[in-house]
């Protein structure tokens, strides 16, 4: 195994090539942010390292640097009750930027996983699983034409004590320093160990790390800035489009061995609606006292019914405890970032039921067969639909699929009954 820390130290730098380099890297900057604006390339500069090693610092620079039109700071602290309600990942792909955007991300998914096994709150194994579950992340976001940099800010422990004692003493950065920074410290040993890993763990082709000497202020700076000016020249001057992968479809045929000649009598329909209904009630206030969320996905051909099962499930429901959400065209905001991203955003708070008409599946069923996703996006599209989905039900939501199914003779039987229908 490779050793990523500690770093060597940076050469030294004298006032006239700092200067010169910052005016060289700064029109590349601006010229480059501006270009980006016409491609469908998004663009994540993730930091991380140890407390006082210069993120917040080099985020600032960059805001003053480039345009703050096109650039958003993405900075997170301890979870909010609303965030702390859903899958650990749901802020981040909230606020993922849209094409042709740059996003700064400071404390970002790396900081809880640290912090949590570097105090002892987790062990391998869960450390282990939430790297994997970012390396996924990033690997969807690259996949899908994002540009991610990362760069990890480090210190020895000698310098991070007197950087934490500098910005302590100063009134204009005193606000950067936490009460857990210090106690941190301590566990200094503990926090380099776990960061070696986290390193070797989360290091790909698609998000790479680059691990920078934090101690030299001007050094460190500039490194970020042309570190991401080079990477947006190499990005705008090179698209290349990944190979499409193989795939391999079932050879179950599910849906050729229903029964679809089933018949119920309407008065048991109407017995058994009345039950399931009153029951489906008082399940829904008992789920919202436990703080157990639901989420309800219904597919299946057009006419096949899936309105109006949903409008029986939802009837008897408190509407203030549910959300239904029709899936349509994507619009232009939704269109502007990863296709997972609109469905990550509606996820219902704790205790609260979701139903989608239609859903993420759209990337491999209508997207795939009217040409709106390419094969390769579409392939992918099962794995990336797969980790979704296992994120969800292990942060506790309950997720159940419906595929509503008919034949299509009735398909179309419908289709023209609908014609003589004015409400339909």
């Amino acid at each position: 195994m490779s050793s990523w820390l500690p770093v060597k130290p940076l050469p030294g730098l004298s006032k006239r090539e700092y200067k010169d380099r910052v005016g060289a890297v700064r029109m590349r900057l601006l010229r480059l942010q501006h270009d980006l604006l016409q491609t469908d390339t998004p663009v994540l500069v993730v930091f991380g390292g140890v407390d006082g090693g210069g993120k917040h610092e080099t985020v600032n620079l960059l805001n003053a640097w480039l345009d703050p039109r096109y650039l958003s700071t993405l900075a997170y602290g301890e979870a909010s009750q609303e965030e702390a309600e859903r899958p650990r990942m749901w802020r981040f792909w909230r606020d993922l930027p849209v094409r042709g955007r740059i996003g700064l991300v400071l404390s970002g998914w790396y900081s809880q996983p640290l912090v949590e096994y570097a105090r002892h709150r987790s062990d391998d194994a869960r450390f282990n699983h939430q790297l994997k579950q970012i390396a996924q992340f990033e690997r969807m976001l690259s996949d899908d034409g994002a540009l991610i940099l990362k760069f990890w800010m480090h210190l020895t422990a000698r310098q991070q004590h007197q950087r934490l004692r500098n910005l302590a003493e100063d009134p204009l950065t005193l606000w950067q320093v936490r009460p857990r920074d210090w106690e941190h410290l301590h566990l200094y040993e503990r926090f380099v160990e776990a960061s070696q890993h986290l390193l070797e763990k989360t290091h790909g082709k698609h998000a790479q790390w680059r691990v920078i000497d934090g101690s030299q202020e001007k050094l460190r700076e500039l490194c970020v800035a042309e570190s991401l000016a080079d990477a947006l020249e190499k990005r705008l001057a090179n698209s290349v489009r990944a190979a499409t992968p193989r795939f391999r479809p079932s050879q179950a045929k599910r849906l050729a061995q229903l029964d679809l000649e089933q018949q119920l009598d309407k008065e048991e329909y109407k017995t058994r609606l009345a039950h399931a209904q009153a029951r489906l009630l008082r399940l829904q206030k008992t789920a919202f006292h436990c703080g157990r969320s639901t989420l309800l996905v219904f597919e299946g051909w057009d006419a096949a019914g899936k309105g109006g099962a949903i409008r029986r499930l939802i009837q008897p429901l408190d509407a203030r405890q549910y959300k239904l959400i029709p899936i349509a065209a994507p619009t232009d905001e939704e269109l502007a970032r990863h296709y997972l991203w609109r469905f990550w955003r509606h996820l219902p708070r704790a205790g609260n039921l979701c139903v989608f008409d239609r859903s993420w599946y759209g990337r491999v069923l209508v997207e795939r067969i009217e040409g709106f996703a390419s094969k390769t996006e579409w392939v992918r599209g099962y794995d990336e639909i797969n980790a979704f989905e296992e994120e969800l039900t292990e942060s506790g939501i309950r997720l159940l699929k419906f595929w509503i199914h008919i034949s299509n003779e009735e398909q179309l039987a419908r289709f023209e009954s609908r014609k003589l229908d004015p409400l339909k």
